[in-house]
This record gives structure tokens, C-alpha cells and sequence, in this order.
């Protein structure tokens, strides 16, 4: 029995823009990025994780889960693809719902013991199986939060692409890759066959942005958040080793931040909550030093 993440994203079709699966056959002129990059990049990680530190334990994951999940449903922009985290959360979702099968069927269970006994052991199973929905929603809630945005924010992730030197196989999964290709392309069609066909040619531009209102919608970098600020990846490194960390006379340990409509200079404490604009905590959020709530 395999689960990926094709089967969480089968059920996101109401949510989300449709998706023909016949585009890629039939010639269009749009390249979906495979998972052989990607595959490279969690490569890479994963052999300088091994390196550095112990493997996380499944809870310290399913923290970092629920932080991750946080962060995308309140921040305005599409944060980074959690490569090893989502890698390691649904080996362990597949391997549960394997043991989960496998003790309901009795394979676990001793042939001599009565029926009452194997009625007591049922307990158990509805636990383990209410714990692996609860880890299944919030997967499922992550993806169809960032799916959103792919969808949202479709034409200036395809600028990001080329513009940027981060390249888009580190901010989106393989398969995020692909939905915003296919996404992007059924978009093109879509405008061109009912809008961009009757206009002038140099009025068909879907990308200007030199107008007194840009046609590509970005995130709103300067909403207001809800901030708390965790420290040095989240109190897991030495305080020592996070340069951008200081200390006033106080004793307190503080991030200073540029605010630059009011030109001047903030200290964010640890452990302090705020409302800040995004642009001003971004570093920090992506960073792992601060979360937002």
C-alpha cells in the first residue's frame, strides 16, 4: 500500500483550479520540472543533515509541522518547500497506515487468546487511527493552503522563475511544480482564446507592469502579521552562533529591525509577540527565528 503526495492532492479538485491531465500530451509548449532536481536538492540535504546532526524525532517533526503550517496560513507570500520534513512526515503516515491495517486484520494478534481480549485491543487501533488523521488534516490543510497561492499568485511565481537565482525547485515541491504548469498553461489558453485573440497585439501582454497598476499580483509584502519571536532556529542553536542576535544592558536578547516608514530602529525581544509588517520580520520568519501565530 503506497501513499504520496498524489493521493493527498486527489482530493483537492473542488478547492483548487482544475487540472487537465491530458495537457501534457497533446504538444502544448510549457516544460514541467520533474522530480530529478528536486530529488538532487533532498539528495543534498539529507547527506549534509547526516552530517551535521542526529535524525528528528517523529514528534520534534510533527512540531515543525505545525510551525511550517502556521507560518504558510499567515504569512502573504509562499514560503520554502519543507523537502526532508514532508519527505520524512509521509514515509511515517505510509508505514502507520500499513501497521494500522495490519492489527486490524490480526496479523499481530495470538491465535489462543479469546474474543474479549480482542475486542480490548480495538482500543488502541481507534487511537492510533484518530492520531494519524489528526497528522493526515494538517498535511492536507498545508498543501490546499499552498496550492492557494500557486494558483493566486500563478504569473509572478512564473516572473520569480526568471528573475530570481533562487530557483523555483527549492520554494515549491516537484509536484507543486507541475500543478503551477499546468495551471499556468490552462490560464494562458484561457485568456488568449476569450480575451487576448481581440486585442490589439501590443495590448496582449499578460506581464506588464509598467502601467499605474501592475497586471501581475504579487503578495503583500507590507500586511500586518502576528509575530513571536522564537530565536536562534527556534532555540535549537546556541545563542552564540546567531550573529544578528544581541543583548542590551538588560540582559535581554533581542533581534534589532528596521521599520522603514517610521526610520527607525526596533528591538524584537525573544519570546516577544508583536504586530509587525511583514517586510519588516520576513528575514527572521524565513530564517526560523521568529513564527507567526
Amino acid at each position: 500500500m503506497d501513499i504520496d503526495i498524489d493521493d493527498i492532492l486527489a482530493e483537492l479538485d473542488r478547492d483548487t483550479t482544475a487540472v487537465d491531465q491530458t495537457l501534457t500530451s497533446q504538444g502544448n509548449d510549457t516544460t514541467v520540472v520533474g522530480s530529478d532536481a528536486v530529488g538532487d536538492l533532498v539528495a543534498k540535504q539529507q547527506a549534509a543533515a547526516a552530517q551535521t546532526a542526529a535524525p528528528p524525532s517523529p514528534v520534534q517533526d510533527f512540531n515543525d509541522l505545525l510551525v511550517a503550517w502556521r507560518n504558510e496560513r499567515m504569512c502573504p507570500e509562499i514560503l520554502a518547500y519543507p523537502h526532508l520534513l514532508m519527505a520524512r512526515t509521509l514515509r511515517r503516515v505510509q508505514q502507520q497506515m500499513e501497521h494500522i491495517e495490519c492489527v486490524s486484520m490480526g496479523f499481530y494478534e495470538d491465535e489462543t487468546r479469546d474474543a474479549a481480549s480482542a475486542v480490548a485491543n480495538k482500543l488502541p487501533l481507534l487511537c492510533m487511527e484518530a492520531d494519524l488523521e489528526r497528522l493526515k488534516f494538517v498535511v492536507r490543510s498545508y498543501i490546499r493552503c499552498r496550492l492557494s497561492k500557486v494558483d493566486k499568485f500563478s504569473l509572478y511565481l512564473r516572473q520569480l522563475d526568471t528573475q530570481q537565482p533562487v530557483p523555483l525547485t527549492e520554494l515549491l515541491s516537484s509536484k507543486e511544480l507541475e500543478y503551477h504548469e499546468r495551471h499556468f498553461t490552462i490560464l494562458l489558453k484561457l485568456l488568449n482564446s476569450t480575451i487576448l485573440k481581440h486585442m490589439p497585439p501590443e495590448l496582449q501582454a499578460i506581464d506588464d507592469n509598467e502601467g499605474s497598476v501592475p497586471m501581475v499580483e504579487g503578495p503583500d509584502l507590507a500586511s500586518f502579521v502576528f509575530v513571536r519571536v522564537t530565536g536562534p532556529d527556534l532555540g535549537r542553536s546556541a545563542p552564540d552562533t546567531d550573529p544578528t542576535l544581541e543583548i542590551n544592558d538588560e540582559g535581554v536578547r533581542f533581534y534589532p529591525v528596521y521599520i522603514q516608514e517610521l526610520r527607525e530602529e526596533v528591538e524584537l525581544t525573544v519570546d516577544g509577540i508583536y504586530v509587525m509588517r511583514y517586510n519588516v520580520v520576513q528575514e527572521l520568519v524565513q530564517a526560523r527565528k521568529a513564527i507567526l501565530i
